[in-house]
């Protein structure tokens, strides 16, 4: 479908999936046999109050995630390969929760809200947090238990409306405010001031946001916008929004999705003779976007920006570190770009907060909770989150990282990704995020 929207003159110038496809599955995410660690504060009583998926005595917590791992989704299970590889190096000797045991209880919800609640119903008394829920729609069908549960949640990203709920912790740029960073990136480097600019985004709540940030973006330019058009998720015909694109001479389309309809965009695109500049934020990256069909023409004409760094890339302190960590708990894994950085980083995080609650005694929903709004600033250190993530003392004061790195697609680079730029700050996503704070 479309929607016409009034014309501006621009002012601007410038293998593990088909082993781990299972509805629930719990995976260790220890370094060996406990040693005892140097955590585990205890309190004025000296003793650490447990709660949900904590057993004090053998130093085991569980985490649950709600990640896809099946049909057209399977290759996300390397989301969890990431926060598996966090976990290891942090109850590995020296590490935030040495002598600690974490599993990982994950829950297949088929990229679908109603298949997700009953699944975290299921889940929820026997696990101490989430860390990772996949799609903006299921988190925010989520939202009301998690608030009435009490459950810290760590999503996989966040949309406005998620980014500043209580008992959620963002620990990555909002997915749905690449729009903000792409064009301005777009405008500086390939010289597309005077396009006009349209969107293609998938009908749920992430496509949603993706065009209120793309608006935000196009007016605080001064841009000239074009049609905005959407398409029904896990859709393989989108002829007709091409057809729409093209015939609003939209020169560059920012796109807003998941799953792998940027490959039915470049083969449709292609029967139409059209060549946009496109323009795909994280959520839209697929593993085979550099090897499947409409490969060559993605390489030509698209640009991704993830958080973090290049796979074999030096930029980030960080990027050597998780590739270490993942061969650990996988030697066989399959490089990915987006999920396993954001588990990874996921995983990380919630490490942080898990010893924070033990070293105050206290790992019941309460003290988790507690232990998340008390970590404040928690520093990039890594190079791989965007920037500093913010937590508030409540929710309103959380701040989300804002830096994404912008690429291109290469086949002969190890996730098809080759960097561009690495830490691109937009001031308009800066902007943008001042604007939707309550």
């Amino acid at each position: 479908m479309t929607k016409e929207s009034p014309m501006k003159k621009n002012t601007q110038l410038a293998g593990w999936a088909s082993l781990l496809a299972v509805a629930g599955l719990a995976l260790s995410g220890c370094a060996g046999t406990p040693t005892g660690g140097s955590t585990g504060g205890g309190g004025a009583s000296g003793e650490l109050v447990g709660g949900p998926g904590v057993d004090v005595d053998a130093k085991t917590i569980r985490i649950g995630t709600l990640v896809p791992v099946s049909g057209v989704f399977a290759g996300a299970i390397t989301n969890i390969e990431g926060i598996e590889a966090a976990f290891h190096r942090a109850t590995s000797e020296g590490g935030a929760l040495e002598g600690w045991t974490v599993e990982v209880v994950n829950q297949d919800t088929k990229y679908d809200a109603a298949t997700a609640i009953p699944l975290y119903e299921g889940m929820k008394d026997d696990v101490a947090m989430i860390s990772i829920v996949l799609g903006s729609t299921i988190i925010d069908a989520m939202l009301p238990s998690i608030e009435t549960d009490g459950v810290t949640l760590i999503p996989g990203g966040t949309t406005p409306n998620l980014q500043f709920a209580e008992h959620i912790v963002p620990s990555l740029p909002m997915t749905s405010a690449h729009a903000s960073s792409l064009i301005p990136y777009a405008i500086e480097n390939y010289d597309v001031g005077d396009a006009t600019f349209c969107s293609l985004t998938v009908e749920d709540t992430l496509g949603a946001y993706v065009v209120e940030n793309f608006e935000f973006t196009v007016e605080e330019l001064g841009l000239t916008k074009g049609v905005e058009t959407t398409f029904a998720p896990n859709t393989d015909q989108l002829t007709a929004q091409i057809t729409a694109l093209k015939n609003g001479k939209c020169d560059v389309v920012m796109t807003g999705g998941t799953g792998s309809f940027l490959q039915t965009f470049a083969v449709q695109a292609v029967q139409q003779d059209y060549a946009p500049l496109v323009l795909a934020g994280n959520s839209s990256y697929n593993v085979t976007l550099a090897t499947g069909p409409g490969a060559d023409w993605l390489a030509e004409h698209a640009i991704i920006s993830v958080p973090g760094d290049e796979w074999l890339g030096t930029d980030a302190p960080g990027q050597a570190m998780m590739i270490e960590d993942l061969t650990a708990v996988n030697p066989d894994f399959v490089p990915t770009a987006n999920a396993h950085l954001t588990g990874y980083v996921n995983g990380m995080l919630t490490a942080e907060i898990l010893a924070a609650a033990i070293d105050a005694g206290d790992l019941s929903r309460e003290g988790i909770a507690a232990a998340a709004a008390g970590i404040g600033t928690w520093e990039d250190e890594l190079g791989l989150a965007g920037g500093d993530v913010v937590v508030g003392e409540t929710a309103a004061g959380n701040v989300p990282p804002s830096k994404l790195s912008m690429f291109r697609i290469d086949p002969d680079v190890p996730t098809g990704l080759a960097l561009e730029r690495y830490y691109y700050e937009s001031e308009v996503t800066n902007d943008y995020i001042e604007s939707i704070r309550p």
